[in-house]
């Protein structure tokens, strides 16, 4: 193209979203412009496009240092495209739900240039087209009124400087009343629909003129800071903490106001204040009210159970343990012969310890021992994979705690509880770090009067991902019976994995070996200096492994990072993987969703709970299949598909990389550890050793060893702010 005189105008189709910011509405993306033999990029700000689009773009031209020649768009408008070619990409891009490319390919055939306007004015001619029978002209009927809905609500997101992504939610969430629900209270956003925060709701607010001292927009903030508080772990926050998160939030210094608007909230239920308590407790603190009740019934309900141990069973438990040992050629130790006792007299026990210290041959012999007594035992764990795991170690069918509890998406809660509680005797939970609070409160509703309880894991990986501290709250608390398994077994001992993890967890620096071509062990240590080092070494490392292992580069092996963002965190790793592992063929559908692009084959991550589907926060499945007509995506997990609306793929990420945190209770045959210094706010000694200990067979650590010593030296990168520990040792009333 000739740039000597850039045009200040230009008119073209969109041929592809290269890439969209969802928080900023930022866009690259190709333009087909007539006479013209190579699409343009354009750079600019856009509401969601569909590809052929028709823009028409005030601006002007710049040279980036790397991508070249690039139109700035200033203005934009968005028509409707004029070609048949044209026409028929727009239709068959997925915009209507029941017209793919080949339905969208037969209506332009059928009415060519009048197809957009018969769409418009009088969809249901669509039936005359060959092939498009009564049933599906409803459909696409019902998706056209839809879409016209949606539009509107775009239409109002944009003028109102806010990302568009979110307008189908808003709509199905609301229906007829969306836009009115929001502008009668923008903040409602922030509570219902999710991945809407608060700041999107308040850049609305701010443009309706809502008042920045508004009673609605000071209410909204206290509890959007107490629920960005526990989706960082914590189940409160101390009085001076949570004020002065609102006044930087909020621009508003008025410490009396805000004091006030907290007062309100507590005296209508809508928060709990727990008063100072000295000499350890010099200020008030505000909780959720559905976090403080879970840890208060927790700590009511476990010391409930240590009420009524079982010490008439040790003599048997004794006799039955030895038979045990012998039988099974066994040579148990005498910490995990402790165990097995104190879960046989205990109702309620913890078991803890490290890798290759017993747990999981402990956990079996507890099994045994249960089922001889006559107990009807259960196995459960937080996750789906953790699950199938201590099936398989356990010979014994184990199920999440989820699936336990049967939850009912109908009525929003667990259907075991206190009025309906579990038909068994005995309940033990595997990988017992990453109960949050309210599903361990859960877990004890529906205990039945006379069950025993025992908690299996490791107290020193990371905390849960969900609100709380629970199993080391328990241990700290001193109350319940906790047996420490400490001794590494013989056969463990081989294994540089796990010599690596007891040494990262006393504190000490790991033996780094790195790969010369003739040393052979599980766990190496790859230098790269620097991020872009990091981002080069990576698919080298992946592909070393796949070849010199055999290792499925996608199912077997995990990239581990310790944060989400950056150059070196999971969505900018996943970016690259995704081009390495499963780059775009000709004809393999995609689509992109708030800045993320997905394909059939790709690895992908569950965000969030989804009781519906039952999907659970760190799920991970690849894609099966994309339907561009029903506008639905597929994920595969483990042999279960489950389907998605279009609407609900920002519930996933991809999987390729994840963030330590998402591994919690998974293990994989290799993991590649990113390490580097840009990761200092989060590197702690429990974040690396939660990450070697993903590792079943390979273990390579990637970055640099300033980072890992940084690692070791943090205990705990954050304290989480709990009061289950507290709460457990005062006495009972």
């Amino acid at each position: 193209m000739n740039n000597s005189r850039p045009p200040s105008v230009l008119v073209g189709a969109v041929e592809r979203v290269t890439y969209t910011n969802p928080e900023t509405g930022y866009t690259v993306l190709r333009l087909r412009v007539n006479g013209e033999r190579e699409a343009v990029t354009v750079v600019g700000y856009f509401p969601a496009l569909s590809p052929g689009a028709t823009l028409r773009l005030s601006g002007f031209w710049t040279t980036h240092p790397t991508h070249g020649p690039q139109f700035k768009a200033t203005q934009h408008e968005v028509t409707q495209p004029a070609t048949l070619a044209g026409i028929e990409k727009y239709l068959g891009s997925g915009l209507i739900k029941g017209i793919g490319p080949v339905t969208a390919r037969r209506i332009v055939a059928h009415f060519r240039e009048a197809t957009l306007q018969i769409i418009e004015t009088d969809i249901h001619r669509l039936s005359e087209v060959p092939g498009i029978g009564r049933k599906r002209v409803e459909l696409i009927a019902q998706a056209w009124e839809a879409q016209r809905a949606i539009k509107d609500v775009m239409l109002f997101l944009q003028s109102h400087g806010v990302s568009t992504h979110y307008a189908a939610k808003i709509y199905r969430q609301y229906g007829a009343r969306a836009i009115q629900t929001v502008i009668e209270n923008p903040y409602q956003l922030a509570r219902d629909i999710y991945g809407v925060g608060f700041k999107t709701a308040d850049a609305i607010a701010a443009n309706l003129g809502i008042a920045p001292d508004a009673e609605m927009r000071l209410r909204a903030a206290c509890l959007h800071v107490l629920q960005e508080a526990a989706d960082q772990g914590h189940c409160f926050l101390p009085e001076s903490r949570l004020l002065a998160s609102l006044q930087t939030l909020l621009g508003v210094t008025d410490a009396e106001r805000l004091h006030a608007v907290l007062a309100t909230l507590t005296a209508e239920a809508e928060l709990v204040a727990r008063p100072p308590a000295p000499p350890n407790v010099l200020e008030a603190s505000y909780h959720l009210p559905y976090l403080f009740y879970a840890e208060q019934h927790i700590a009511r309900l476990l010391r409930g159970l240590t009420l009524r141990p079982l010490t008439q069973l040790e003599a048997p438990a004794r006799q039955w343990l030895d038979a045990y040992a012998a039988r099974e050629s066994l040579q148990l130790s005498p910490e995990q012969q402790q165990a097995v006792l104190t879960a046989a007299t205990q109702r309620v026990a913890v078991v803890t310890g490290g890798p290759g210290c017993g747990k999981t041959t402990t956990l079996r012999a507890i099994v045994g021992l249960f089922r001889w007594l006559g107990l009807r035992v259960e196995l459960a764990t937080p996750t789906g994979r953790a699950a199938q795991r201590l099936s398989e170690v356990t010979g014994v069918e184990a199920r999440t705690l989820h699936r336990l509890l049967a939850y009912d998406p109908a009525r929003g809660r667990f259907t075991h509880d206190s009025d309906y509680p579990l038909d068994t005797d005995a309940v033990i939970v595997d990988e017992a770090s990453m109960l949050d609070a309210p599903l361990a409160a859960a877990l004890l509703k529906a205990m039945p009067a006379r069950g025993r309880l025992l908690l299996v894991g490791d107290v020193d990986q990371l905390p849960s991902v969900g609100p709380g501290r629970v199993l080391g709250d328990i241990i700290a608390a001193g109350v319940v019976p906790v047996c420490r398994l400490t001794q590494v077994f013989r056969q463990a001992e081989g294994s540089a994995i796990i010599q690596n993890a007891h040494r990262i967890r006393a504190g000490q620096f790991p033996r780094l070996i790195r790969p010369d071509g003739r040393t052979t062990t599980d766990c190496y240590f790859v230098a790269a200096d620097t991020p872009a080092d990091i981002q080069a070494r990576l698919e080298q490392v992946v592909a070393s492994l796949s070849r010199r292992f055999g290792y499925d580069p996608v199912n077997d092996i995990q990239v581990l990072t310790p944060m989400n963002r950056g150059e070196i965190g999971a969505v900018e790793l996943n970016r690259r993987l995704q081009q390495a592992l499963n780059p775009l063929r000709p004809g393999q559908p995609e689509i992109e969703r708030l800045g993320r692009r997905f394909r059939v084959g790709d690895k992908v991550v569950q965000r969030v709970n989804n009781y519906t589907r039952e999907v659970f926060n760190g799920d991970i499945g690849r894609i099966v299949d994309i339907q561009l007509e029903d506008q639905t995506l597929t994920v595969n997990y483990d042999g279960r598909c489950v389907t998605y609306d279009w609407a609900d793929v920002n519930e996933l990420s991809h999987g390729f990389a994840l963030s330590v945190h998402k591994s919690q209770g998974s293990e994989y045959p290799a993991v590649v550890i990113v390490l580097h210094t840009q990761a200092f706010p989060v590197l702690s000694r429990n974040l690396l050793y939660t990450a070697l200990t993903r590792a079943k067979r390979t273990a390579v650590l990637l970055g640099t060893t300033r980072a890992i010593g940084l690692a070791v030296r943090q205990v705990e990168a954050a304290r989480r702010y709990t009061w289950l520990a507290e709460a457990l040792r005062e006495p009972i009333r």
